[in-house]
């Protein structure tokens, strides 16, 4: 038996196992010894057993699992507990699937584990069957991991392999390939699987391979996540900006049945409604189910919970079933003085702008000069972009929405007026696509413009007047020409829809509703109806045919 298992140990080292062990060490010289302590080394044979060496069918074990396994035949086979039945089916095994219908049921003993994986070696050494014929089979990884523990235990020279680390699964993580650590994940447990991804969240690791393993595998898993494990998928996949459609349908749908179990605190209420938010997914059920729960424990909420819950919704353009419970209860509580930051306190009042629940005393108190200044005080003594587009946003606000508001505005010369929209390369993309393909139907520049930037934190990415045989007339005559439609065009990106249901997000929605009080008629180009690269003969009859149908409503 010594004999076959040294034989077994060399060819593992003359196939390269012992290099690719140490690739999973990160070249760490202890862990390197360990592995060498694993191997026998190859001048400690004698001559006779390197020429039978290389007569014999050499076998090459994949994963660190399965040489583990192997190394454990290194240990005798204990002997004090007598199992006749079971000895008996191992000794008259003639196949690789009478051995490994041992490992079948409840639990398998350390000792039938080694019997078995020591009549495996024997059989592939002998060339009987081949290590590929049952290396991957759910059975012999069973048993595999019943040795690798029992080593990890008992052995102190001996490094655990990475696939079945129970509490430290930082191995899986420091694997150089992607595609090594992706194969492992699916012989690791739901909560190691939420664990590893919440490592790559925190240290910023975004790999894709890895990322979608961990999703399919998670999804894939029939087990229910609690709350704290969506809480922190959902803000791994927020912080890593990976979106995975099915893993974020699995996660809802755990959620909805997690929360009608008593949730003693309300953080990780508040952090579910952060990540669909930053997630931009919209899940009316899921929606509808917190915030219930935020009405019903109320008194248990924190004021940055509520904070997360108004953003969120705002983001979504989401009215929730409760609405009028739900704002009923948080909206008389809400102070300036809850918000950690001004910006924060900002962001509260432009979520109430977008969901329409604004009052005059919530818009004045963020468009003073005392509350620009604190802003500007708390930053780099300047307002970020994003901060004077919610400015404009909630000034719009104020002239077009709120009826009788006699507060403090933002003055036209206020250089907050002239600030831009950041556009990501493929929205620019799109307005160029629709703007050309629009210059083919509407020739003249006198009868379309462009690029209007309307001083409230968005733009018109194109604007004309049609009549009402969709003949085109110039645009300064609108008010004219009583009977003519007035059409705003908004493209729509990937960035200004929601996921989950693909609707356009809150500030998309608030700025067509502020150009309609303003007379437009919004004709929204999104993305997954309009294709930039398309031939143009397509694009102009989409924009044609969607200005004709416009016109006619």
């Amino acid at each position: 038996m010594f004999k076959l298992i040294r034989q077994v140990a060399t060819n593992c080292q003359k196939m390269g196992f012992y290099t690719s062990l140490s690739r999973y060490s990160n070249g760490s010289p202890s862990a390197s010894a360990e592995l060498k302590n694993i191997l026998p080394a190859e001048n400690d044979m004698s001559e006779t057993e390197n020429k039978t060496q290389k007569s014999k069918v050499v076998f090459h074990p994949k994963n660190s699992m399965v040489a583990a396994a192997f190394a454990s035949l290194h240990e005798n086979l204990p002997s004090d507990i007598k199992t006749p039945f079971t000895d008996k089916k191992l000794d008259s095994a003639n196949t690789i699937e009478e051995l490994l219908s041992v490992s079948e049921g409840s639990g398998v003993s350390r000792r039938h584990a080694l019997k078995v994986v020591s009549v495996l070696a024997d059989w592939s050494m002998s060339g009987k069957v081949k290590l590929s014929d049952f290396e991957t089979d759910p059975r012999f990884i069973k048993l595999c991991r019943v040795l690798a523990k029992g080593n990890g235990n008992n052995n102190k020279n001996f490094k655990q392999p990475i696939s079945v680390q129970s509490e430290d699964l930082s191995t899986i993580l420091g694997v150089a390939a992607d595609d090594e650590a992706a194969k492992l994940v699916q012989s690791i447990t739901l909560p190691q699987m939420v664990k590893v991804m919440s490592t790559l969240a925190i240290k910023k690791r975004r790999s894709t391979l890895l990322l979608r393993s961990l999703a399919y595998n998670i999804t894939a898993n029939s087990a229910q996540l609690d709350m704290k494990q969506c809480g922190d998928l959902l803000y791994s996949m927020s912080s890593l900006n990976f979106i995975d459609e099915n893993l974020l349908s699995k996660v809802a749908n755990d959620i909805c049945l997690q929360i009608r179990k008593p949730v003693k605190k309300s953080s990780v209420i508040g952090s579910i409604f952060t990540s669909i938010g930053l997630l931009k997914y919209k899940d009316p059920t899921l929606l509808d189910f917190l915030c219930d729960w935020v009405a019903d424990n109320y008194e248990k909420c924190r004021a940055q919970d509520i904070f997360s819950l108004l953003m969120t919704l705002a983001i979504l353009d989401y009215i929730p079933q409760n609405a009028e419970k739900l704002y009923e209860v948080i909206l008389p509580s809400l102070a300036h003085s809850e918000a950690a930051t001004a910006t924060e306190w900002l962001e509260v009042i432009w979520s109430l702008v977008l969901l329409n629940r604004a009052t005059e005393e919530h818009v004045s108190g963020v468009l003073n000069n005392s509350f620009i200044q604190e802003l500007m005080m708390k930053g780099s003594g300047s307002l970020s972009i994003s901060a004077k587009l919610k400015l404009l946003n909630i000034d719009g606000a104020a002239e077009f929405m709120l009826k009788g508001y006699s507060g403090p505005r933002i003055p036209k010369d206020s250089p907050i007026k002239r600030s831009d929209v950041l556009q990501t390369k493929d929205k620019t993309e799109m307005i160029d696509s629709v703007i050309d393909t629009l210059r083919h139907l509407i020739q003249s520049e006198s009868l379309l413009r462009a690029r209007i930037n309307t001083g409230y934190g968005f733009y018109i990415d194109a604007e004309c007047l049609l009549d009402k045989k969709c003949t085109p007339l110039p645009v300064k005559d609108s008010s004219s020409h009583k009977d003519a439609v007035k059409v705003a065009m908004v493209v729509y990106d990937y960035h200004d829809m929601t996921r989950g249901r693909v609707e356009p997000t809150g500030l998309s929605a608030f700025a067509a509703e502020i150009l309609r009080t303003q007379g437009y008629r919004i004709l929204s180009v999104p993305y997954n109806e309009f294709k930039p690269r398309e031939k143009l003969v397509y694009r102009v009859k989409y924009l044609e045919s969607r200005l004709k149908e416009l016109v006619k409503t």
